[in-house]
């Protein structure tokens, strides 16, 4: 089955590797999971992002 969630970890290569998936009310994957990101990790790519964008707007 196709899946474009690249943060679930049941996604591989654009596919879910699961063989059976429940839809919620919203349409979406109820058993997507999502990795746990050390905070320290997370706040340094927010950062590096943020000047990437900084400086797209100049």
């Amino acid at each position: 089955m196709k899946c474009e969630n690249n943060f679930c970890i049941y996604e591989s290569n654009g596919k879910c590797i699961l063989n059976k998936i429940n839809i919620d009310g919203l349409g979406m994957c109820a058993e997507c999971i999502y990795p746990t990101i050390d905070e320290q990790i997370l706040a340094d790519a927010k950062q590096q992002l943020l000047k990437i964008y900084e400086k797209e707007d100049n």
